[in-house]
């Protein structure tokens, strides 16, 4: 395993205020389940912003720190098995960026 960190950020811009809801609907219905399983592959930690300097409010970005970039592919089968539960019937565009930490500062 790398001992280098791997990030994974996602940008979402719904296509309606409904279907922001739909898809938040089906994250709190899954969420705590699939971040344990994600944890005890890699996943270190997830958070959630809600974007206020784009039209509509309705873009969302999502970050998740893993272990390794071996722990983003140990994970992929768990993101595969919930797609349609979590996407199905929702328009979006998904934009994801993907990386290793170059430099990190924490307030003490």
């Amino acid at each position: 395993m790398s001992s280098e960190g791997f990030t994974n950020v996602s940008v979402q811009k719904f296509a309606s205020e409904g279907d922001m809801v739909l898809f938040e609907r089906n994250w709190d219905e899954h969420s705590e389940l699939v971040l344990k399983k994600l944890g005890q592959r890699g996943l270190l930690s997830f958070t959630a912003h809600k974007i206020l300097n784009q039209d509509e409010d309705l873009t969302r970005m999502y970050i998740f720190e893993y272990e390794s970039a071996e722990a983003v592919q140990a994970c992929l089968p768990i993101w595969k098995g919930l797609e349609t539960a979590l996407f199905g019937n929702i328009a979006m565009k998904l934009t994801a960026y993907r990386g290793v930490q170059s430099a990190r500062w924490t307030r003490d």
